[in-house]
C-alpha cells in the first residue's frame, strides 16, 4: 500500500501520485497501516464522559427543583409577628340617666354606641406589658424639658425624645419613630 505524505490518504500500489494534491506517494509497510486503521481507545472515553455528564446534570436539576420547592413552601407559610403589643380598649363614657320631665317620643330605646376595636400594632419590643416604658434611668436627669442624648461609640450623638434600655439594646423615640441601637453602639446616655 502507498500513502500520501500530505493528506495521509491510502492508495493501491499501482498509483504514483495523490489524486488531490499531486504529491508523490510513499510506500507504507503493513504494521504502520494497522496502527493507522486500528480504532483508538480515546473514542471509547467519549461516551463514558457523556454518560457521566448526563447523570451529573440530572442530579443538579433534581437538586435545584427540591430547593425551589422548599423556598416556595417557606414563602407561602404565613409569618407570625414576633410580638403584638396589646392595646387597651377605648373607654366609653356613658352619661348616667337623668329623669326626664317629657316622655320620649320614640317607643324603642336607643342603644349606646358600641366601642370599636382598634387594630393591634406589631412592634419589636420584647416586653409583654402595656405599661408605659420608663425613660429615666442612671445618668438621666428629671429636669422639665430636658432631652436625652445618646452618645455613640463612633463619636456621634443622637438627640431623642425618649430613651430606654432592654435586653436587646437601647431603644429611642425621635419625632414619633422608634429605633433600636445595639448595646455595642451606645457609649453613654446623658440629659441636656
Amino acid at each position: 500500500m502507498k500513502r500520501c505524505p500530505q493528506c495521509l490518504f491510502l492508495y493501491p500500489d499501482s498509483d504514483e501520485k495523490c489524486d488531490f494534491d499531486q504529491t508523490p506517494l510513499e510506500v507504507v509497510d503493513d504494521s504502520a497501516l494497522e496502527s493507522a486503521t486500528r480504532p483508538k481507545k480515546r473514542r471509547l472515553a467519549l461516551p463514558v464522559v457523556a454518560a457521566i455528564a448526563l447523570v451529573l446534570g440530572g442530579f443538579l436539576v433534581a437538586l435545584y427543583y427540591s430547593f425551589s420547592q422548599r423556598s416556595q413552601e417557606a414563602s407561602a407559610a404565613p409569618e407570625r409577628p414576633a410580638y403584638v403589643q396589646p392595646t387597651p380598649a377605648p373607654s366609653v363614657v356613658v352619661p348616667s340617666p337623668t329623669p326626664s320631665p317629657v316622655p320620649s317620643p320614640s317607643p324603642s330605646p336607643s342603644a349606646a354606641p358600641s366601642p370599636k376595636a382598634t387594630p393591634s400594632i406589631s412592634t419589636a419590643h420584647t416586653r409583654a406589658t402595656s405599661d408605659p416604658v420608663s425613660t429615666s434611668g442612671p445618668g438621666m436627669g428629671t429636669r422639665q424639658g430636658a432631652k436625652p442624648v445618646i452618645m455613640l461609640t463612633s463619636g456621634g450623638k443622637i438627640e431623642a425624645d425618649e430613651v430606654w434600655r432592654t435586653k436587646d439594646g437601647v431603644w429611642y423615640r425621635r419625632n414619633g419613630i422608634v429605633t433600636l441601637l445595639k448595646r455595642g453602639q451606645v457609649k453613654n446616655i446623658v440629659t441636656r
